[in-house]
């Protein structure tokens, strides 16, 4: 079968014998469990993944699986791919042999936070323009790497879900606020780079699944930027302007929350 012709990965698999088809379902699965939300494709010809850009690509030859990440993930991995087949842009990998999973979703990670840093750079670049906290900007620019890509990312969806919130430093890490009460806010701990609703308790949301307990909080933690779910953060930012508790007179109340809306 000409693969230029095929239009979609499923066909493509079905195009070969079931042991390599096989090998084939592993790697697009290993691939989907690393990038959820990477779109499926047909792209010169082969499997593709893309996000903002094509993460991977992937081929099956007489004797080798061919997968193509582009050519910095190949370098950063140098080691660990010894022993296969490189190139500047590929890796061949031994038709014949089991898969290296692990090392494939390493790789895959890779490219999703490639491919984030670079949209989230020019997102960025917008945010600067209107009202957001400079104090925000130096939170973010002053945490490691991978940190840092999770907080910009945070911060152009939350600038994005909730633009008319007012935003700010506060208690030490970024916070919004609607009419002076605050919504959501992330900050780096010990256990990972925690985002929290201040009402995501009454949101009925499986992902937040870090609550308070005394109040209405609820949390999510993220170790690297592939852990956001952007469909779920976005919904979590529709409810936050939905579900409210009126945090900013708890002390006036003497600690009782009531519900704004």
């Amino acid at each position: 079968m000409d693969k230029r012709k095929l239009n979609n990965i499923d066909e493509y698999h079905n195009s070969f014998p079931a042991q390599i088809k096989n090998t084939l379902e592993q790697l697009r699965h290993a691939i989907k469990q690393v990038a959820p939300e990477a779109t499926e494709t047909i792209s010169y010809g082969m499997p593709a993944f893309r996000q903002n850009k094509v993460l991977v690509y992937y081929a099956a030859y007489k004797e080798h699986i061919g997968f193509y990440p582009t050519p910095k993930p190949i370098v950063h991995f140098k080691e660990e791919l010894k022993k296969y087949n490189t190139s500047k842009g590929a890796i061949q990998f031994p038709i014949d042999k089991p898969l290296p999973l692990t090392l494939i979703k390493k790789i895959v990670k890779y490219r999703v936070e490639e491919d984030m840093k670079l949209i989230t750079t020019k997102l960025i670049k917008k945010i600067k323009a209107q009202n957001t906290s400079q104090d925000i900007l130096q939170y973010n620019s002053l945490q490691n790497e991978t940190d840092k890509l999770i907080c910009d990312l945070l911060l152009q969806a939350i600038c994005k879900g909730l633009p008319k919130a007012e935003n700010k430093v506060w208690h030490g890490h970024p916070v919004w606020f609607i009419d002076g009460n605050p919504i959501v806010g992330y900050s780096k701990q010990k256990r990972g780079l925690r985002l929290m609703f201040w009402s995501g308790a009454s949101f009925d949301e499986a992902g937040l699944n870090i609550t308070g307990g005394k109040f209405k909080d609820a949390s999510v933690f993220y170790d690297a930027v592939s852990d956001i779910n952007t469909k779920d953060l976005k919904r979590w930012l529709k409810k936050s302007k939905e579900i409210e508790w009126d945090y900013k007179n708890i002390v006036k109340r003497k600690g009782v929350l009531v519900r704004l809306r």
